[in-house]
């Protein structure tokens, strides 16, 4: 089976720059006005009452410091949470850890809809919570060849409902140019000694 390379805005066009992870841009757009709104009443209040001459109360100031730390953790998780075509392999980064597929190691990519992909009759039961928001949105489907120990530690990285048997749910910006991107990719790479012809003798 195949090893995972373990590690402690580029143009999408070309497939060949980072494909954020729309689940994680997603969770930024809906939380960060209002954290940052809630932070700014907050210290706008407090700022009124020590003009009235009221007694400052640091707790209004210390929530609004941590809902500003709050909002800036997820605007970061949200720039390390990708998808990119390295060199080497597939690059999976979720903060600061990442995983490198070899390229080696795929075997098919896809683009569909999320929604076709759960139509299967054994698949319709997963597709429920966040994933229904995403319903229309293009998904590219990358089959792999990794054991599951690999696989478990992809899903860690990804996030819920994205690895399938075999199968990793790319949910990314730029889904089409990302999975035409690893076709050319899985084209080029040698053959297998499975996928080789057998001689004739």
């Amino acid at each position: 089976m195949g090893q995972l390379n373990s590690s402690v805005d580029p143009k999408l066009a070309s497939g060949d720059g980072r494909h954020k992870v729309l689940v994680s841009v997603e969770f930024w757009r809906r939380t960060r006005l209002i954290l940052l709104y809630m932070a700014f009443v907050m210290l706008v209040g407090e700022g009124i009452t020590v003009v009235k001459g009221h007694v400052f109360s640091p707790s209004y100031v210390v929530l609004a410091a941590f809902l500003v730390l709050l909002a800036a953790a997820i605007y970061w998780r949200q720039r390390t949470h990708y998808v990119e075509v390295g060199p080497e392999g597939l690059v999976i980064r979720s903060g600061f850890k990442s995983e490198t597929i070899s390229y080696q190691n795929l075997r098919q990519s896809r683009c569909q809809p999320l929604r076709q992909f759960f139509d299967a009759p054994s698949r319709r039961d997963l597709f429920t919570g966040g994933l229904r928001r995403f319903s229309s949105s293009p998904i590219c489907v990358v089959r792999v060849e990794l054991d599951q120990a690999e696989l478990l530690r992809l899903g860690k990285l990804l996030g819920r409902r994205t690895v399938l048997d075999q199968d990793l749910l790319l949910l990314v910006q730029g889904a089409a140019s990302l999975d035409l991107a690893l076709q050319a990719r899985i084209r080029k790479r040698p053959p297998t000694a499975s996928s080789r012809p057998s001689r004739r003798r």
